[in-house]
């Protein structure tokens, strides 16, 4: 069986390979894929699985199925790469951004989704719903027990590059992180790093969490004083180092929205308008 060009071994029958976007192979089978389908076309692939639906991860996507690849996603996740559309307007409240605005990982050429990861029954892999990223985003766990963990973990070195992970709800990654340590596996292949032991795993996933808990308490204590959401978008932005990018910018929107979404459900902090501007604050008992 051909494995895509440039593929390392890492247990097993499972091999990944290293890219801008980590992708893995097992026996025909494929797990995301790198930016360049030429890696991917010599190589005997049946069945695509994809983590999610950012273009990053299902570049090579319709290429490969155009060969005859069988690509699979989760029921959320499918129509973002069925219609990438989607995911920009979804950004940008359903207007219509400019190209300035919009993240090329947004950006991908669509792909028919040709079956649900809820349904994947195969010998050579298992999908674990793991949420928070996106909604319907999963890990791929290999019969060798190597762990395709997409865009769940931020490795500690990917945190000094991009400190405020892209998420639309941080405390649901915190459960699926928690949920991933949980997990039996020997190495860890994340979308964007290096792989690393279970034990080293471990050691990255306290990290991120740790983080979004600081994040969080930042929060907490800024919002004692009222603020906009524009000013709270701001004043994490400022906290965490974010660049005046516009693309960064409009990440940074959904990112920060999660963590006051998730804080007003929990009660920590209350919600209102005043004057046409949605406005923030600790709740008193907080």
């Amino acid at each position: 069986m051909k494995r895509p060009a440039g593929a390392e071994r890492l247990a097993g029958d499972t091999w990944y390979v290293p890219a801008l976007t980590n992708s893995g192979f097992v026996e025909g089978l494929c797990i995301d894929t790198g930016p360049e389908y030429e890696a991917y076309a010599d190589a005997d692939v049946d069945t695509l699985v994809v983590t999610h639906g950012h273009a990053d991860h299902f570049a090579a996507a319709s290429e490969l199925r155009k060969s005859g690849t069988r690509v699979l996603a989760a029921r959320d996740d499918a129509r973002l790469i069925e219609n990438p559309e989607v995911n920009i307007r979804g950004m940008f409240s359903w207007a219509r951004p400019g190209d300035l605005m919009v993240t090329k990982l947004f950006k991908g050429e669509p792909c028919v989704v040709d079956g649900l990861l809820e349904n994947l029954e195969d010998p050579r892999a298992r999908a674990i719903l793991t949420s928070g990223h996106t909604l319907g985003h999963h890990a791929v766990l290999t019969k060798d027990g190597v762990l395709f963990s997409g865009d769940a973990l931020y490795q500690k070195a990917l945190w000094d590059r991009h400190p405020l992970p892209y998420a639309i709800d941080p405390q649901l990654v915190a459960n699926s992180l928690r949920a991933i340590d949980a997990l039996d596996f020997e190495v860890l292949v994340p979308g964007h790093g290096e792989p690393c032991s279970h034990e080293e795993a471990s050691a990255h996933i306290a990290h991120h969490i740790e983080r979004i808990t600081e994040i969080e308490n930042f929060i907490l204590d800024e919002l004692v004083r009222e603020h906009t959401t524009e000013e709270a978008i701001a004043a994490v932005s400022r906290k965490v180092g974010l660049s005046d990018n516009p693309a960064g910018y409009w990440l940074a929107v959904t990112t920060v929205k999660g963590y006051l979404g998730d804080m007003l459900g929990r009660g920590d902090l209350e919600f209102f308008v005043r004057d046409h501007s949605g406005r923030w604050r600790r709740t008193p008992a907080t």
